[in-house]
């Protein structure tokens, strides 16, 4: 019958010869099954017999066993312990143990209580603790008494070292006492406990002999009769609280043995139950090799069912695998294989032709991935090799793909990005202190209907960088975005404004102080003219005083303004630093509060070449900067010293005050023109203005350190050497006598004509006076003669001084020319023509300055 049923499975298809494979593995395992559960079933019951017949005994008794052991490890404890509170606690965990043990002992078989003698050791158990809280409660009293005696004694040292020292002197057996008392409580021993009573007697009985008890004030002597001489006195406190410690440390000992037996006693009980629970085991182990016997003997037979399923199936997988690996060269990129198995008429041979059709369609495929592949490269490396930071995200707002440069330029760790991170989470990854600002109005998305993404937007983060926002939605939702870091762009943009409102702002001064020094020369002129006369009255001459001060301020003021504007020449020379500071201390000191104290810090040897007015009022202006920012009190510190920088000498002065300083969003502005945090009308806001045109045209730097809270420091640093001043401005001795010439005045402003004429009369030279130049060429066309020109550079409706200068070099070379202006001549020196070492007089001029320039000419070859 077996040889027909095989060969019938032979004729099978390999679906059916597995399953029928598969169906005889089944149930085989069903017979396994049955036969462990059987197994199973029959320990199952002899381990309920054994849990109802000893484990409940077994778990008393262990129960039991626990407790014990827990009294036999609390009672050394006991037996070592002094301190009131804790025999208390112990003693109270003792008697609920007690309970609890009696409680068990209760549930015991009848044998097991005769054995274990469990309620007589507990009552002798009850009597001890009973005896042991007593003797607690009377070592507590005697405790808290001692404790009393204890903090007198150290409250009356206390005392006798301060209040009452004269006192204890006088009487000097107080100390020795107050020292034997203060040895009780260290007294454990009986006979040293008299000894120390004896010791204390004597001493109180040598202090009312001697006299002492009379200087001691009467409670001191109440207190020490009270410790040494009363019933309940620190000697009876002491050693009742010593001998209380002895019968507790008795009863206790006493406890500990009791514990100690009933320990052993159990733990024999818990042996003898341990034995039978051994041969019930023993029991158990037989009924369950015999069920795995059985269980064994099943396996075997489904084993080799198995194996020759496994055989059968091995010689399939063969076949497989002929055609797997004619698909694994496939992937490997060799196509000239042929597929095996096609022609067999079962599920193989329907395999491989199935494969067949797969292996052409993938020749295709391949043929298409290679050049999606390539296009995946590219992009890939574009996408990683952009400067700017890209990052894409869903229609939800969550973030998708994003290149290394994102999350750099945004100040973020790679590791803080992850895919699907939704964009409010992002927003709030971003640092502390970051701003948006839209610049477009479009909206290319609106994920989580709050947040609207804008086309163009720009990132302001805390360190001062900007990033530039494009984004663009995409068609199936979602939307990205490429970020651009414009920070660099961004201070161009600023610096070049800056630049060219200092330029606009330069131009405006130098015009401004052009025509206002134009005003000035017929102020100061009239002025000098009026002093000239004899017949002024007193009060005249103090009013033209106050006016002549007056217009030199305004002429200070201009000189300042063209030095902002770098536009006035300035008249170098050697200052030491040092010596000018001390020179200037009792104007600064005058110039602040009485309440601010200026102190100044120079080292010698502090040279620099500078124009020594114009540094002066510098200073000046700081100091008068930090007195009005520390109010009426404060310390303002001058200081010079010397640094290195760029392999050069520089010295730098320090104008250091301890103010409130300058807050952080008002200190990138104090330097700009106009830029002031005071009142109207309080200030112009060109102070440090003025002072940083003077630094820069100088050749030097200067630099603003502030800090809220700790003041302000102005450090203006100049370096060791300068240019030296030209021989027009630099100031020279004027002759007695001044000799007459013939001066042809060319200028197109009346006042200023008028009042110049007027001078040069008064010094004696004869003028003739021409408002343009081409009257003054008419003039010598005809044959006029003349020892001088001064000309105005600016004439008006086309009048130039250069070329009149030009004009008059080659048609008069023997007449001098000397050119000015209201500017000074770095301004006309940008143009093309101007003229190399030309004369040159800056307005406003004084009367003194024409009384040089006359004498200029006299001496000129």
């Amino acid at each position: 019958m077996i040889p027909t049923l095989l060969q019938q499975l032979r004729t099978q298809p390999i679906r059916a010869r597995l399953q029928a494979a598969f169906v005889l593995l089944f149930v085989l395992m069903l017979v396994v099954i049955v036969v462990s559960i059987s197994a199973m079933r029959t320990t199952l019951d002899t381990l309920t017999g054994f849990r109802e017949e000893v484990m409940p005994e077994l778990a008393r008794v262990l129960e039991l066993a626990e407790k014990v052991s827990q009294i036999a490890a609390i009672a050394p404890s006991l037996a070592d312990s002094y301190a009131p509170e804790t025999l208390s606690r112990d003693i109270n965990r003792l008697q609920a143990l007690t309970r609890e043990i009696r409680q068990l002992s209760q549930n015991l078989p009848p044998e097991a209580d005769r054995q274990l003698a469990v309620s007589s050791m507990l009552e002798g158990a009850e009597r001890d603790l009973s005896q042991l809280l007593l003797l607690s409660a009377q070592r507590r009293s005697s405790q808290q008494i001692l404790n009393i005696y204890m903090a007198r004694l150290d409250e009356l040292g206390g005392r006798l070292a301060t209040q009452h020292a004269a006192q204890a002197r006088r009487a000097p057996t107080l100390i020795p006492l107050w020292q034997t008392l203060l040895a009780v409580p260290l007294s454990r021993d009986r006979a040293r406990l008299g000894e120390l009573q004896a010791s204390a007697e004597a001493q109180m009985l040598a202090m009312a002999r001697r006299g002492e008890t009379a200087q001691l004030p009467d409670w001191l002597v109440a207190e020490l009769e009270v410790m040494v001489q009363a019933p309940q006195n620190l000697f009876e406190q002491q050693r009742e609280l010593t001998e209380s410690g002895e019968r507790i440390a008795v009863l206790l000992q006493l406890y500990r043995s009791n514990a100690e037996h009933l320990s052993r006693r159990t733990a024999s009980y818990v042996q003898a139950i341990r034995q039978q629970a051994d041969d019930r085991s023993g029991q158990m182990a037989t009924e369950i090799r015999s069920g795995s016997s059985s269980a064994l003997l099943l396996a075997a037979i489904g084993v080799a069912v198995a194996m020759l399923a496994a055989a059968y199936v091995r010689r399939v997988a063969q076949r497989m695998q002929a055609i797997s690996s004619v698909m694994s060269r496939l992937a490997g990129g060799d196509t000239g294989q042929l597929t095996p198995a096609t022609e067999q008429a079962d599920e193989i041979g329907d395999l491989a032709r199935a494969f067949q059709v797969f292996r052409d369609n993938l020749l295709e495929k391949q043929r298409l991935s290679h050049g999606i592949e390539a296009q995946r490269r590219l992009l890939q490396t574009v996408f990683r090799s952009m400067h700017d930071g890209l990052s894409v995200y869903d229609e939800d707002g969550k973030l998708m793909v994003w290149n290394p440069q994102f999350p750099a330029q945004l100040g973020m760790a790679p590791d803080c990005l992850h895919s699907g991170m939704p964009y409010t989470a992002l927003r709030a990854a971003m640092p502390a202190g970051t701003r948006w600002e839209a610049v477009a109005g479009d909206t290319v998305a609106q994920p989580d209907g709050s947040h609207r993404i804008a086309s163009h937007a720009e990132l302001h983060l805390p360190g001062g960088r900007v990033l530039e926002f494009m984004s663009h939605a995409m068609p199936e939702g979602g939307w990205v975005a490429v970020c651009r870091d414009v920070s660099a762009r961004r201070a161009a943009e600023a610096q070049l404004q800056q630049m060219q409102k200092m330029e606009v702002l330069g131009q405006l001064t130098g015009g401004v102080a052009h025509d206002f020094n134009n005003i000035l020369i017929a102020i100061l002129g009239n002025l000098e003219l009026l002093e000239q006369r004899a017949d002024l009255p007193a009060e005249a001459r103090q009013r033209l005083e106050r006016a002549q001060a007056a217009a030199n301020k305004a002429a200070a003021l201009t000189r300042r303004l063209l030095a902002f504007a770098r536009r006035q020449p300035l008249c170098t020379e050697r200052v030491d630093v040092g010596d000018m500071l001390y020179e200037m201390l009792d104007l600064v000191e005058y110039s602040v509060s009485d309440g601010i104290r200026v102190s100044v810090d120079a080292a010698e040897g502090m040279v620099v070449q500078v124009d020594r007015g114009q540094l002066e009022n510098a200073i000046l202006n700081l100091a008068l900067n930090a007195a009005q920012a520390m109010g009426e009190h404060g310390s303002l510190q001058l200081r010079v010293g010397r640094i290195q920088r760029d392999s050069r000498d520089w010295v730098a002065i320090n104008v250091q005050d301890d103010g409130p300083g300058i807050p952080p969003e008002v200190l990138p502005h104090v330097l700009e023109p106009f830029f002031t945090t005071k009142a109207q009308g309080k200030g112009s806001g060109l102070g440090l203005s003025i002072v940083y045109g003077f630094v820069k045209q100088s050749g030097g730097e200067l630099a603003i350190h502030s800090r809220q809270g700790e003041g302000t420091t102005v450090c203006i640093e100049l370096p060791a050497s300068a240019g030296q001043c030209s021989p027009q401005a630099c100031a020279s001795a004027l002759p007695a006598v001044l000799p007459a010439r013939h001066v042809l005045l060319v200028e197109d402003d009346a006042d200023v004509r008028d009042t110049a004429q007027q001078q040069l009369a008064a010094l004696g030279a004869r003028v003739s006076v021409f408002a343009s130049e081409a009257a003054l060429l008419g003039w010598l066309t005809a044959g006029g003669e003349a020892d001088l020109v001064l000309s105005d550079i600016m004439l008006g409706e086309g009048g130039d001084g250069v070329r009149l200068y030009r004009t008059l070099q080659v048609a008069y070379p023997a007449l001098p020319v000397v050119l000015t202006s209201g500017l000074p001549p770095e301004h006309h020196a940008r143009r093309s023509d101007w003229p190399a070492g030309v004369p040159f007089l800056a307005k406003p001029y004084r009367r003194d300055d024409l009384a040089r320039l006359l004498a200029w000419q006299a001496a000129a070859p």
